[in-house]
Order: C-alpha cells, then sequence, then structure tokens
C-alpha cells in the first residue's frame, strides 16, 4: 500500500475516465494508453470550465504531470508518477499501479494523521 495518496484508473478499459476532487478544483482526468509509442498519457479537463483542459500530457516516471504550465486552474497537488521502493524507472503497462501510481508527491501516509510525523 503507497505511504502517499494515489489516483488511480481502471487499467482493464482503456481509456479510463475518472472524476476527482483537487483541493482548488473538480477535473475530469482520462488515462490512454498508445500501443504503437507504448507510452500513457493523460487528459485534464476542468468540470467548471471546459475550456480549461490539456490533452495528452505523457505519463513520464518522476515528472509532476503538467510541470511545465503555471495556470491557476490547474490542482496545486503535484501528481507524480513514482514507486516508493525506488526499484523502478519508468512507467509501464506491466508496472502502472502495482509498482509505480499516480501519486500527489506532497502527501504522505507513515503514521496515519497524513502529516508525515
Amino acid at each position: 500500500m503507497p505511504k502517499h495518496e494515489t489516483i488511480e484508473f481502471d487499467l482493464s478499459s482503456l481509456p479510463s475516465r475518472i472524476q476527482v476532487d483537487f483541493e482548488n478544483v473538480s477535473a475530469e482526468l482520462t488515462l490512454q494508453y498508445s500501443e504503437l509509442s507504448q507510452t500513457f498519457t493523460v487528459d485534464y479537463e476542468d468540470l467548471d470550465d471546459d475550456t480549461h483542459k490539456i490533452m495528452g500530457e505523457p505519463l513520464t516516471y518522476g515528472v509532476p504531470l503538467w510541470y511545465w504550465a503555471s495556470y491557476d486552474w490547474l490542482p496545486v497537488e503535484r501528481l507524480v508518477p513514482m514507486d516508493e521502493s525506488g526499484l523502478e524507472s519508468s512507467v509501464t503497462k506491466g508496472n502502472l499501479q502495482k509498482t509505480v501510481f499516480v501519486m500527489d508527491q506532497d502527501s504522505v501516509y507513515e503514521s496515519g494523521d497524513g502529516n508525515g510525523s
């Protein structure tokens, strides 16, 4: 079980669309997989304003989603695909949601109080 909060998709039915309530916004995230490039991408759409969207953001190990964007309508949470054990170095069909999870990098559950102590 991951120590960070995670966002999980239905990998048996891609594309997988979920609604997520972030701290500052509610959004719809859609996970796709390309057999050709063997990569995952995420689409983001703000549920309150459908003009606020980013399509095809690559799911890259260790790189926060939308790290390059400074839009105030994006989630304040830093969502990063990572493996807490440190054994993986990429996102693959074989490890996503087994050892690699899309995590809120700023959240930590260690003693159950959510503040990392």
